[in-house]
């Protein structure tokens, strides 16, 4: 029997572990993927919450639910991101053993077995997959390959000693994307919510990963309204090249006035969620000349091809593999059918830590066994 973790509409658990059959691959290009990890991003929480315009593509009939409804005893499977690897395939261009990622959002990754098209899919090297953890590589698709692709973006060129400012400062993409800039002598200034508890923890924490400055969003504010002229400041010296935010509304203002004259902002996510907005005055597009630019990785990587993008991929496995690169902390929470309880409490730890009042984020990992 296979497992998912469904999501329900109504009732106190958003989510059930039930189980199904094991699906059946039988048309050309199919794959029948078992997931090894599959984490639990902020986006799948506004996934549940009904608040990200993708939704999941995949759902599950539970065995103990099969009363001859149809579509009405089925429930959506979440989970954007993780990590799988190949049982059987139709596909000439996966074999069984293949380490595979999801190209495509909506998969369902909250699962211990997908029958997948081969087109939703990119497939890490041999020589990486043998080696890499499987925790590392559920973190690549949607945080340290965004984390690349936004620091590789032409629209957006970087050199040694610009400053980048990014919001979400505690997450997979912007801890990323630090270790991956210092490398390039790019200066990250990284803005973190308002917490009352384990802020001052959490700035040492990300000081020591590389950031050149860590800012809470009231901090970051105060900064702003500051006169140019001010001696004491927490923003480092030198212009501030790029903006990039997953949050926009508010946080998203304070970004773009941070921002130099001739900067740039990028929109990488909306975790202020879908109806938010931000006022541009006059001065960010005239007197400043400030851009404003979309980001959305998926249509980075259908650019780019296979080719490349597996190229890309196997690059940054190779970096776990030999320490270059280092996961943020992680709860890895294993799956069996004496669990449930177990995993459907730590969905609910990992709603109260996105909500809470604590500094700092540790994403959860599931581990389907």
């Amino acid at each position: 029997m296979a497992q998912s973790l469904v999501h329900h509409q109504t009732g106190t658990n958003l989510c059930q572990l039930v189980s199904h059959p094991i699906p059946s691959i039988s048309s050309s290009d199919s794959i029948l993927v078992r997931f090894l990890a599959a984490p639990v991003n902020r986006v799948d929480l506004m996934v549940l919450a009904g608040q990200y315009p993708v939704k999941p593509k995949y759902t599950a009939t539970p065995s103990s639910d099969n009363n001859g409804e149809g579509t009405s005893s089925r429930h959506p499977i979440p989970g954007f991101d993780g990590c799988g690897i190949v049982e059987s395939s139709t596909s000439p261009l996966f074999t069984q053993g293949d380490l595979v990622l999801p190209r495509d959002l909506g998969l369902g990754t909250w699962r211990t077995h997908a029958a997948l098209p081969a087109t939703a899919l990119l497939k890490l090297p041999r020589e990486v997959a043998e080696k890499i953890d499987p925790v590392d590589a559920a973190l690549i698709r949607s945080g340290a390959l965004i984390a690349r692709l936004l620091l590789d973006n032409p629209a957006t060129p970087l050199q040694a000693g610009d400053c980048v400012i990014i919001s979400a400062g505690t997450s997979t993409v912007a801890q990323f994307l630090v270790q991956l800039a210092r490398r390039r002598g790019v200066r990250v200034i990284l803005v973190i919510r308002d917490r009352a508890a384990g802020l001052a923890a959490v700035k040492t924490e990300l000081l020591a990963l590389g950031a050149e400055a860590v800012l809470s969003e009231s901090e970051l504010e105060r900064e702003v309204n500051k006169p140019s002229s001010s001696s004491q400041r927490l923003l480092p010296k030198g212009p501030i090249v790029l903006a990039l935010d997953s949050v926009f509304g508010r946080v998203g203002e304070l970004l773009a006035a941070a921002l130099s004259p001739g900067g740039k902002f990028v929109l990488v996510g909306l975790l202020a969620g879908p109806s938010a907005s931000i006022q541009l005055t006059t001065q960010y597009l005239f007197a400043r000349q400030l851009s404003f630019l979309p980001f959305r990785g998926s249509e980075h990587l259908k650019r780019m091809g296979d080719e490349r993008a597996e190229e890309l991929i196997g690059e940054i496995a190779r970096m776990f593999v030999d320490g270059t690169l280092k996961r943020p902390r992680v709860r890895v929470v294993e799956w069996g059918n004496n669990k449930r309880g177990e995993v459907e409490e730590a969905l609910r730890w990992a709603v109260d830590m996105a909500n809470g009042e604590e500094a700092g984020h540790v994403k959860t990992v599931w581990k389907p066994t």
